[in-house]
């Protein structure tokens, strides 16, 4: 079954304050289809403690490559690993205008685009050598 996702954004209104313009953008990847594909493709970065907050930063990173979807965790980084990377199905930005809102949305639609043909091309294998071992 050939991989697929669906992409849903979601936008607030502007808010204009002072001199700027911000706008919070979602979007959102899910498996409608069931076709197995895992919606967490968004990578994220855990950012050690704020020692004055006690809390820590998600910071999205990219869009996943097919290792990313073997090598990180969903929802959180594993205490097993040295790094901090972990899996999302959602990323949430604020910006500064609705140009850079619709930029922001093409550029991650091109790059699951791009993750799902990938994965299509990881999962068409072929022989590429026979070794006959033994006496």
């Amino acid at each position: 079954m050939p991989h697929r996702l669906q992409l849903k954004r979601f936008s607030s209104s502007v808010v204009d304050y002072r001199f700027t313009s911000a706008l919070r953008i979602r979007i959102e990847a899910s498996d409608p289809d069931a076709t197995g594909t895992d919606p967490a493709v968004f990578l994220y970065r855990r950012d050690p403690v704020n020692p004055y907050t006690s809390t820590h930063t998600d910071t999205f990173m990219t869009v996943c490559s097919p290792v990313d979807l073997a090598e990180y965790p969903v929802g959180a980084p594993s205490t097993a690993s040295e790094y901090p990377f972990f899996r999302l199905h959602y990323v949430e930005l604020d910006v500064r205008s609705t140009l850079y809102a619709k930029e922001i949305w093409l550029a991650i639609v091109r790059e699951v685009q791009i993750l799902l043909e990938a994965m299509e091309r990881l999962a068409q294998l072929s022989l590429t050598e026979t070794v006959n071992l033994g006496t």
